[in-house]
């Protein structure tokens, strides 16, 4: 074997696939950079939609577009009482109405309620749940420590800071239930405070099922908010002088409450938080569901 001419061979093989694959990066590059190219272009272009209908983007606008599937879904499975007994000292029913369909509960921590659209609902006795220490600005992750030995399924929420609200000494937390790395915005836990104690909560606790096999690419961000920008009537506002603010834009899972049905089927949604309303676009069609809320 002539090893010389073997090994001339061997380097113009080695020469070639570097070629190859520096190409291929390179072209690779082109496209990335044309990408962001074109995502700076829809985004200004969007931003004029904005103008026109009096929203202001303050922002990041993702630039995510993965592939999803329907989420199956269902009211917890697991008897009530056992629930109660999970999250509760010393719990003693003292209502069960089998034809709503709902339970109250009396423990150590207060009263627990399961109510008839399939909320979790529990009150703190006076003093039991006032802050030991300056809770501050990390009142969300304090708050939420405290409260998940008595919420079902507590560690998958996670903090939803774009509907906090404040009144005064009264303040709501809201925490979201995720699936893999996206919020359920169906499952929401509403925490209630008065200065630095935790009144409460109400919770719509969903168990998760299985997702359909066939997946969809989502329309992108841009293309969801464009959607609410030109459904938008500035007219609805009344005679506001300012422009709406469009504060969040998040993907994640949605679908209206549905209280009869066993199972259910979440939708992948976009969700567009304003100082107005509430928007939800569905990431597969496009469509604009229910208007805002």
């Amino acid at each position: 074997m002539d090893w010389s001419r073997a090994k001339t061979y061997l380097i113009l093989t080695f020469l070639l696939l570097d070629l190859l694959l520096g190409y291929q990066y390179y072209t690779s590059q082109q496209e990335a950079l044309g990408y962001v190219q074109s995502f700076n272009t829809q985004l200004d272009e969007l931003k004029e939609v904005l103008k026109e209908r009096k929203m202001v983007l303050v922002t990041e606008v993702p630039k995510e577009t993965p592939v999803m599937r329907f989420l199956q879904v269902g009211h917890p499975k697991e008897p009530l009482p056992n629930i109660a007994a999970s999250i509760l000292v010393d719990e003693k029913v003292v209502e069960d109405d089998q034809s709503k369909g709902t339970m109250k509960f009396k423990s150590l921590e207060g009263e627990f309620e399961v109510t008839s659209d399939g909320y979790f609902k529990l009150r703190y006795r006076p003093g039991l749940m006032k802050a030991d220490i300056d809770i501050g600005i990390k009142r969300g992750q304090y708050v939420l420590q405290r409260l998940l030995p008595n919420v079902w399924n507590g560690s998958l929420y996670k903090e939803d800071m774009a509907l906090y609200s404040v009144s005064g000494e009264n303040t709501t937390l809201h925490y979201l239930q995720s699936y893999q790395r996206y919020p359920i915005f169906s499952a929401v836990l509403e925490v209630n405070l008065e200065n630095a104690e935790i009144l409460g909560y109400r919770q719509k606790a969903l168990e998760i099922g299985e997702e359909e096999e066939r997946g969809q690419r989502v329309i992108s961000a841009i293309g969801a908010v464009r959607t609410v920008a030109e459904t938008f009537d500035p007219q609805e506002i009344g005679n506001q002088t300012g422009n709406v603010i469009i504060h969040e834009v998040k993907l994640g899972y949605y679908s209206q409450n549905y209280v009869g049905a066993d199972v259910w089927y979440l939708a992948p949604m976009w969700r567009i938080v304003t100082d107005y309303k509430v928007f939800y676009v569905n990431a597969l069609t496009g469509q604009l569901e229910n208007n805002g809320s």
